[in-house]
């Protein structure tokens, strides 16, 4: 196996010898990030059968097979801006799928590796303050379809939430409803597309009882995940990656989030990412039809390095 893998994958089962996972936790993020546990892909990410097209993308390029480099763009607000979750991930990809990264530029397209493969770009549109029916006016412009079918993208993040939990101006079903809307008219500029929605991170807010998630942020969470149902695109809660209600507060304590707890430090934002990159692995590791051909028929998951793992000897 190449070093590469051995940096971010460690085997769990082999057709003749089964590797025992000491145990498997309940929540997804603890105090220490290099301890934590990987959930099921089924946990982590809903729907992840949407991603198959660009799973086969990601397969193309580790075979050698794909000649275009790979695009992702994201749309979203502040945390996608700041293009330090989006350069965490991208970082992440480049090590494991090769590219050249010759400055962390938003927009720079990156020059592949020797041979014309390898990650080219992920690409973050973020806008301070955004919510998601800003990008809802875009999609209704023909201009910014045409320019987005221009990209080609392989993979479309949509990034929202943050902004109007506090919001009172919509509900569940007007909300999902409005995601399905914009998701179905990227699509027709970009058909052969996977998409995903990022559901955001706990949020707190001044309270009696001190700083208190959102109260809006599950009905918030609901409506991101029936919009990624009704058109075929995976669904990822940084709430739920995060710890879920409270977690905010706890992540401000560790110095990982900025204390209006609502953005994160540079290391808050690297661990959220670290987060999102793990559980999107494991369900590109987990087919055995997007993995290597040295390592089909391999379960393998993506873990944190130096945990033990113990081994049953072959029957």
């Amino acid at each position: 196996m190449p070093n590469r893998l051995l940096k971010t994958v460690i085997v769990l089962t082999v057709t003749g010898s089964s590797v025992i996972w000491p145990m498997l936790m309940s929540e997804r993020a603890d105090a220490g990030f290099g301890q934590t546990l990987v959930q099921s892909s089924e946990a982590a990410i809903t729907n992840v059968a949407a991603l198959s097209p660009f799973f086969r993308q990601l397969s193309a390029i580790e075979k050698h097979t794909r000649q275009r480099p790979l695009r992702i763009i994201q749309y979203g607000d502040s945390h996608t801006k700041a293009d330090l979750f989006t350069g965490a991930v991208r970082k992440n990809l480049l090590r494991d799928f090769g590219g050249e990264m010759p400055s962390l530029v938003k927009k720079t397209a990156y020059s592949p590796r020797s041979g014309g493969y390898g990650i080219t770009v992920y690409q973050p549109q973020g806008v301070n303050g955004a919510r998601a029916k800003r990008l809802r006016d875009m999609s209704e412009n023909p201009r910014f379809l045409e320019s987005l079918a221009q990209d080609r993208p392989d993979l479309i993040v949509l990034a929202y939430g943050t902004n109007e939990v506090t919001d009172q101006d919509w509900t569940v079903t007007s909300y999902s409803q409005m995601l399905i809307g914009t998701i179905n008219r990227l699509r027709t500029a970009a058909p052969d597309a996977s998409f995903l929605i990022v559901g955001p991170p706990d949020r707190s807010v001044p309270s009696a009882e001190g700083w208190s998630s959102v109260r809006r942020m599950s009905a918030l969470l609901e409506a991101q995940r029936r919009a990624a149902l009704s058109t075929n695109a995976a669904f990822w809660s940084g709430y739920d990656a995060m710890g879920g209600a409270g977690s905010m507060n706890q992540w401000v304590s560790g110095g990982l989030a900025r204390y209006d707890h609502v953005h994160f430090t540079a290391a808050g934002y690297t661990k959220l990412a670290g987060l999102f990159y793990r559980d999107l692995m494991n369900s590109y590791r987990a087919g055995s039809r997007f993995q290597p051909a040295h390592v089909q028929g391999i379960d393998m998951r993506v873990m944190q390095r130096n945990f033990p793992i113990s081994k049953k000897s072959p029957n």
